[in-house]
């Protein structure tokens, strides 16, 4: 967490890591793990249950079977990684809120931007934001720690309209 000055328009830009709000993504992707684990492993039951038929017709069901398994098993399992937390920018100077994901070294996907205009509305707790959108969903909330850039955001929600 950190906070960027821009001299030439004494303005801010305030980075934070964002937490998971609910546990429903973690439930998911467990579950994709799991569901992962028993195709490959009903993949290896295919060829060591005992009393298989080895026919050719049979043989070939099985390869193509066992194949696809395997194969659709490691993708739910590596699917059901963790991604990166996204990272919370509140740019004072743009006013508007973005929510980044890193990708690559250096890259990062941008998963939503608003501008302070557009937000439905801000609370504020001590030093504490809760921001949402104009259709009222819950976006993000912050939690600030220096009092210089808490009063810039504040000063700046307020020029955009927004009663805090």
């Amino acid at each position: 967490m950190g906070a960027v000055t821009n001299f030439s328009a004494d303005s801010l830009q305030f980075s934070a890591q964002a937490g998971m709000v609910d546990g429903s993504r973690a439930v998911v992707r467990s579950v994709q793990r799991l569901l992962g684990a028993a195709l490959v492993l009903a993949a290896s039951g295919l060829w060591l249950t005992p009393g298989s038929n080895f026919g050719s017709d049979v043989m070939l069901f099985k390869v193509g079977l066992s194949a696809l398994s395997v194969m659709l098993g490691a993708s739910l399992m590596l699917s059901g990684q963790k991604p990166a937390l996204p990272e919370i920018q509140i740019d004072t100077l743009r006013r508007e809120l973005r929510l980044v994901r890193p990708r690559t070294v250096g890259a990062q996907r941008v998963l939503q931007r608003c501008s302070f205009g557009d937000l439905g509305r801000v609370e504020r707790v001590g030093r504490n934001f809760h921001f949402w959108d104009g259709r009222g969903n819950f976006i993000v909330d912050v939690h600030i720690a220096e009092r210089r850039v808490v009063d810039n955001l504040t000063f700046s929600l307020r020029d955009s309209g927004l009663a805090i």
